[in-house]
């Protein structure tokens, strides 16, 4: 099944989305949606004549990204803002984490912004939905106690290429189970107990099965020890362990 049990309760909304197309004539706006729920989404409107879906950033290689579903062709309006953190770059370095962690103190949910971005230039901006973002420029003050300042911006500007971490590793499977023992250097048992215990994603997706081989471009989070991605899966070596380099996303 393409879907499992506990996604039934987004598939039966993302599908009063297309029947409010069909039978209502009705455009709907989504909030932020991640990888999963995109491909969810996607799974649910098909290849219907009667519904028409948009996503944003169709040209941007971004993680969160809102969408529209139509009953005839539009062009769309997210109603997304960048907003742009001033802050002293002297004195504070921006990590992906702790901003995230700062913006969700201030209790919005999590699908009403999207992509945090931090270029090499140490450009950082924030993806937010309209609705939210003159709350987020009033309330985001603070960052590492030091003072910082949100100011809407219409592009983004900055070189935003991935910064990974990558490391070669040369493994006799790429099961799911091995591969989480030898980056995080926890026991095997360990990492068996954080995938049977619904802790380990791959692509925005719970995975229960430690046996799971991984492919390139696989996409891992892991609660409480962060995110992995497959680089590249190369040939083997001499003693028959195939290449495998990994990125330790922070």
């Amino acid at each position: 099944m393409f879907y499992d049990q506990e996604e039934e309760g987004i598939i039966k909304k993302f599908e009063s989305y297309k029947n409010n197309a069909i039978r209502n004539y009705k455009i709907t706006l989504t909030k932020f949606l991640n990888t999963r729920e995109q491909e969810l989404l996607e799974f649910v409107i098909g290849k219907h004549d009667d519904v028409f879906l948009y996503f944003s950033f169709d040209s941007i290689d971004l993680e969160y990204k809102r969408a529209v579903i139509s009953p005839f062709e539009i062009e769309p309006d997210f109603k997304i803002k960048y907003l742009k953190l001033k802050y002293n770059q002297k004195f504070v370095k921006i990590d992906h984490r702790h901003l995230l962690g700062n913006i969700m103190g201030l209790q919005i949910e999590r699908n009403m912004i999207g992509d945090i971005l931090i270029s090499r230039e140490g450009n950082v901006y924030i993806i937010s939905s309209e609705e939210m973002s003159e709350f987020l420029i009033d309330n985001l003050r603070i960052y590492d106690h030091q003072a910082v300042e949100l100011l809407e911006c219409s592009e983004l500007v900055g070189d935003f290429t991935p910064n990974y971490d990558v490391k070669k590793y040369f493994f006799n499977s790429l099961r799911l189970d091995l591969v989480i023992s030898n980056l995080y250097n926890i026991s095997r048992t360990v990492s068996q107990e954080l995938i049977m215990s619904g802790n380990v994603k791959i692509n925005q997706r719970k995975e229960l099965n430690p046996v799971k081989n991984l492919i390139e471009g696989d996409l891992v989070s892991i609660k409480g020890h962060g995110r992995m991605k497959v680089i590249s899966i190369g040939g083997l070596s001499k003693s028959g362990k195939t290449m495998v380099e990994l990125a330790n996303i922070i």
